[in-house]
């Protein structure tokens, strides 16, 4: 019901449909007459038993032309055609011009239409001056002029706010998909790499790579179109890539893997892991001459993941692993996806690199187009 209300209440402020402008505008300009009218009723008191606050309403309706005139003139003609284009003086004069005339229209008004009507009722008259109706009138309008034009420009900064709010958004997004972009062909190159070691020693394990390519070829397909996907989807193409790589790798490579905690109940963006995993055999295992080693622990606990990777290197490596664009993008990723929900520390020496990630997972900002 208070979610129903709210929606409500927002269109009605903001919505630019006929029936809600013409709602809200109804609404604004019945409480300024009411206001006016209960306002200006004490004004004439002055002790008298008699009620006068049906006449100040009475009043207070005569006058609302001249409000609704200056009020639309500055916030549809001033504020749009000058003052939005940055020709300020000119919008000034403007609205100065635009005060004066609704000024001079409470004079007229009160001789014309408001003496004449006390005059009906044998309502005492107070002697009648051009300069101080002049000024009551100026008075009048600025105040509910200010006001309006003060909602207006609320309105106009809180809508500029949100097609900014949308456009960082609708950035943010383009940026994360030419990322995936690149993790998803740099992925399929490694893998296919991978299979096609194994087919030129023509190992019985072809076919069960194949088959593991296509089960990664589908979560990429259809799950990582998905802002998270659960943990537990993530570990296992975790686990079909080393297992295609243990394949190609054989007995010269020594890798220990410790996976723990809940990861059904936990969520994550997709893809995030991988590059990790990807670059300790690219730039690690391959380049390693003798006996190759990765070491991969992993454990979530109150929505906490904390993942550690440790691979040895060859001392005559050339190439930093620090540099490689798989831990490029997964480090512009995670600053995107979590900025302020996770802790990257990347460390290597001469014989070993170190990836300690720990992130907070319900502290991802999702991108919604």
């Amino acid at each position: 019901m208070f979610i129903q209300m709210d929606s409500f209440f927002s269109k009605l402020v903001l919505s630019d449909s006929s029936g809600y402008r013409i709602s809200r505008h109804t609404i604004f300009w019945i409480a300024c007459w009411a206001f006016q009218g209960f306002i200006y009723g004490f004004y004439y008191l002055d002790g008298r038993a008699r009620n006068i606050f049906p006449i100040s309403f009475v009043e207070s309706l005569i006058f609302l032309p001249q409000h609704i005139f200056l009020s639309y003139a500055i916030i549809y003609y001033a504020l749009p055609r000058y003052i939005f284009r940055e020709k300020y003086w000119t919008g000034f004069l403007l609205v100065i011009l635009l005060m004066l005339i609704t000024a001079a229209m409470s004079p007229l008004l009160n001789y014309n239409l408001i003496r004449p009507f006390r005059q009906s009722i044998q309502f005492p008259l107070k002697p009648f001056t051009f300069f101080y109706s002049f000024m009551g009138g100026l008075r009048g309008s600025l105040t509910v002029a200010g006001f309006a034009v003060a909602i207006k420009l609320v309105k106009t900064w809180y809508r500029k706010k949100i097609e900014n709010e949308q456009l960082e958004k609708e950035r943010v997004k383009a940026e994360l998909e030419v990322l995936k972009g690149q993790i998803h062909p740099h992925f399929m190159f490694n893998t296919l790499n991978s299979i096609y070691s194994l087919a030129l020693k023509r190992s019985d394990e072809t076919p069960e790579a194949i088959l593991k390519l296509s089960q990664l070829m589908r979560y990429i397909l259809t799950e990582c179109a998905k802002p998270v996907v659960p943990l537990s989807k993530e570990v296992e193409v975790l686990q079909h890539y080393i297992e295609l790589e243990k394949s190609r790798f054989g007995d010269r490579l020594d890798i220990a893997v410790n996976i723990r905690g809940d990861l059904d109940s936990a969520t994550i963006a997709p893809l995030l892991l991988l590059p990790f995993l990807e670059n300790s055999f690219k730039h690690g295992a391959n380049e390693m001459v003798e006996q190759a080693w990765i070491s991969l622990d992993l454990h979530v606990q109150g929505g906490i993941l904390k993942f550690k990777l440790i691979n040895g290197r060859s001392v005559d490596n050339e190439n930093p692993n620090s540099i490689h664009i798989g831990l490029q993008n997964v480090k512009k990723r995670l600053q995107l996806l979590y900025p302020n929900g996770h802790d990257l520390r990347i460390t290597e020496d001469e014989d070993t690199f170190v990836i300690s990630l720990t992130v907070t997972l319900n502290a991802i900002k999702l991108i919604e187009a």
